[in-house]
């Protein structure tokens, strides 16, 4: 499974690194839209048939409500009938997850991505970056007590092993060994494994969006290095607010139903899961949110914005699908009754 991410996280490393170094203007925050844009028409065949599965739902429902009325007190009976009438309909309640299914090893590639932009994004070897640390340990930026398996100065001298120890020991050392070169650009500049053109690569290399907002850094939870680091915790922290935000109000109005009035009472009697919820369900608006939260505070704060705009386009990709869907059925409904005027005129 290591393996397997790990080669997704160099295909969008490759891919991020192309965007980046064309439409993308040498912008990080802007490649990250870009490469956002680019996954969800890519899972757009998929997003289109669970949208089309939670209308069919819909469709069902009326039906569900009577087999849940009828067998409310016979559970076993009630999920033997609930499952010949999806097979007589030929209809799968689970087939409409697998977007979401998918979304999972997506966004644990991509947090390989952006944890190692200088591994899986600019493909630097893993001596320069080595070399990079070393300079970084004597210029004070690094120390040598972040390792947990190594002694340091039994390997400084061997970049490669310097490299593996601090990956293995400091997930975010990447992120660190940008902002320490920043502060000394020598560590880039007299780098003698680095070509010319990755000197370049790395000195235009910006994680920030608006000079504000820095995407590498990851949200702590420790309120004194929230004051510490106020100047990159707090607009973290921000992007990670509005990530969850995000999450919660598309889940609520990609909800089946979600804008109409229901009754409440009835709800309060039968205590039955809602048939036309299924992976769009009331349970995501919990799950969503809880999920984006958890894992914004173990990831830089750039998956918390690829966050923010996967859900915007989440959204308006569900009202223009949806839109779709319900012109197609009107016309296919304009098209039987013309068919039927047609019959009956013949007929006469």
């Amino acid at each position: 499974m290591q393996a397997l991410l790990s080669a997704l996280g160099v295909i969008f490393g490759k891919l991020m690194y192309f965007i980046y170094n064309t439409v993308g203007f040498h912008n990080y925050a802007f490649s990250l839209v870009l490469f956002t844009i680019i996954y969800k028409l890519i899972l757009l065949p998929l997003s289109v048939k669970q949208i089309k599965n939670t209308q069919k739902m819909q469709e069902f429902q009326p039906e569900l409500m009577r087999l849940q009325e009828r067998y409310k007190n016979d559970r076993e009976k009630l999920n033997e009938m609930t499952m010949k009438f999806y097979q007589e309909k030929g209809y799968n309640p689970s087939s409409g997850c697998l977007p979401l299914l998918i979304q999972f090893p997506i966004l644990i590639a991509l947090f390989f991505v952006i944890r190692m932009p200088l591994t899986y994004m600019l493909e630097l070897p893993a001596k320069a970056i080595g070399e990079m640390v070393v300079a970084s340990v004597d210029a004070g930026e690094f120390s040598k007590d972040t390792l947990k398996n190594k002694n340091y100065d039994s390997i400084k001298d061997n970049p490669i092993e310097v490299y593996k120890a601090y990956n293995s020991s400091d997930a975010y050392f990447e992120i660190r060994l940008v902002e320490s070169y920043k502060k000394h650009p020598e560590i880039v500049e007299e780098n003698p494994t680095l070509s010319e053109e990755q000197k370049e690569l790395l000195k235009n290399l910006d994680l920030k969006m608006f000079n504000y907002f820095n995407l590498g850094i990851k949200p702590s939870t420790s309120l004194a290095k929230i004051k510490a680091d106020a100047a990159n915790q707090i607009p973290a922290w921000i992007l990670l607010i509005i990530a969850v935000l995000t999450s919660f109000f598309t889940s609520y109005f990609m909800m089946p139903n979600a804008r109409k009035k229901k009754d409440a009472n009835e709800k309060k009697k039968r205590k039955e899961k809602d048939p036309s919820e299924g992976c769009a369900g009331k349970s995501m608006l919990l799950i969503n949110p809880v999920m984006t939260l958890w894992i914004g505070t173990v990831a830089p704060s750039g998956l918390a914005f690829y966050w923010i705009i996967n859900s915007v386009l989440s959204y308006i990709q569900n009202l223009a699908v949806n839109s779709m869907i319900k012109r197609e059925k009107k016309e296919k409904e304009e098209n039987e009754v013309a068919k039927v005027g047609n019959k009956g005129s013949k007929n006469g």
